[in-house]
């Protein structure tokens, strides 16, 4: 889980140790930079997931080519060094709280795009240290590398340092250097297991936008595929994953189908189907059979977000982000939606953006109680982002609902963006 976040540079987004809660709701007018912010918190996990042909053999490169070289770094900002600075402060498990910080330089040029430092550090200090323990460092000095052989406190510990090209991340990297580098091959086992579990949580994350789904491909019969594990962004492979989690359990398909129920009452059976080597997915309701095809497009994305929701994919996510999930969903289907979201085991940590008071309706009580924690874009005030504080908006919010200030244009919550 993300306990906090600082980013500075990238794109619109600068924020200092934000804290965030299990459920996080982003809200203010387009291009408030709400999309930005969702960019920055998963640029690591996104640079990791790069396959196919990359660019220079680096993550990073082919990372910083898919963002747009000329796009990435904030066009106002005052500071003239071009580098953009991102630190992660991460919950790993119960015992092990890490911050991680990965910075970068920009340029006009690929060559102008290099790792200035990639670091991660203990996040608590005891009275006695001066500086947080750190596991490795890289990058601080142009190609060299460090990393500790202790990963616990009061271990015997000494820094082995290590050659790194600074063009691609330690996580890719730290294979081949072990293999190329006989002490830290027998010195850093245990480090071994701390870096692959860094690696693993940020491959649990998934960002999808709802005006992303690419309707029409999912609407098209499937081939059948082996591993369904991770839907696609644009969700066009949604009924091949149903499929692989029907297949891992038929418990999903009960699950899946009674809380679509919730959605539409007289539904009686929603269930992948195999029809001339094609997968189809059919619901029935008043003994009537429908394809994907015969469903509007509200249907179709409340389809996705159930499966997201409600089915443990990838046996459970590091954090879920989705942009605009209430697009073409009725109210009744946003209150439904909202509440399954904070209901959810199946993922540690969610961020949502969104536009509809209705959505944010139902996350007023989870507010209240400190459960769900809002922020507020605004791209007129010196700090883009403000988390709201309940003790401070109390008494406008009194038996309001949170939409219900958005709808009046209330200052404490945003207002309108003119």
């Amino acid at each position: 889980m993300i306990k906090s976040f600082s980013c500075s540079n990238f794109r619109n987004v600068n924020v200092k140790n934000l804290r965030f809660s299990k459920i996080n709701i982003l809200i203010g007018p387009n291009n408030s930079g709400k999309t930005n912010f969702i960019k920055a918190l998963s640029f690591c996990a996104d640079m990791l997931s790069c396959s196919g042909k990359l660019v220079g053999d680096s993550a990073f490169q082919t990372m910083i080519s898919k963002s747009g070289m000329g796009d990435i770094y904030n066009k106002y900002a005052e500071n003239s060094a071009h580098s953009i600075n991102m630190k992660w402060n991460l919950a790993l498990d119960e015992r092990k709280n890490v911050c991680y910080q990965f910075n970068f330089h920009t340029g006009n040029e690929m060559k102008d795009f290099f790792i200035v430092r990639e670091s991660l550090d203990d996040n608590v200090k005891s009275s006695k240290e001066k500086k947080k323990f750190n596991y490795f460092t890289c990058n601080e000095k142009p190609g060299e590398g460090y990393i500790s052989k202790a990963v616990e406190r009061g271990e015997s510990n000494y820094r082995i340092s290590f050659d790194i090209p600074k063009n691609d991340t330690i996580l890719r990297q730290f294979d081949k250097i072990r293999l190329n580098n006989r002490e830290i091959y027998e010195e850093s086992e245990r480090q071994v297991g701390l870096i692959q579990k860094l690696e693993e949580y940020f491959g649990k994350y998934y960002f999808y936008s709802s005006s992303q789904f690419d309707l029409n491909k999912i609407r098209e019969p499937q081939n059948i595929q082996n591993d369904g594990r991770v839907l696609e962004k644009d969700g066009s492979n949604f009924v091949n994953v149903l499929n692989y989690y029907k297949n891992q359990s038929m418990n999903n398909i009960i699950v899946y189908l009674e809380k679509l129920k919730e959605l539409m009452p007289t539904l009686e059976l929603a269930d992948v189907m195999a029809e001339f080597n094609k997968l189809r997915f059919k619901l029935q309701y008043e003994g009537q059979l429908f394809n994907l095809s015969d469903l509007s497009d509200g249907t179709v994305k409340a389809l996705i977000l159930t499966l997201l929701i409600q089915i443990p994919i990838n046996e459970g996510l590091a954090m879920l982000a989705i942009d605009e999930p209430e697009m073409n969903i009725h109210p009744a289907w946003q209150q439904i939606i909202g509440r399954w979201i904070q209901q959810s085991d199946n993922f540690k940590q969610c961020f949502i953006s969104t536009h509809s008071p209705d959505f944010l309706d139902v996350f007023t009580e989870g507010f209240k109680r400190g459960e769900v924690s809002v922020f507020v874009f605004d791209p007129r005030e010196e700090c883009l982002v403000k988390k709201l504080d309940y003790k401070k908006i109390k008494d406008d919010l009194e038996d309001w609902e949170l939409g219900d200030l958005y709808r009046v244009n209330d200052p404490a919550i945003g207002g309108w963006p003119w």
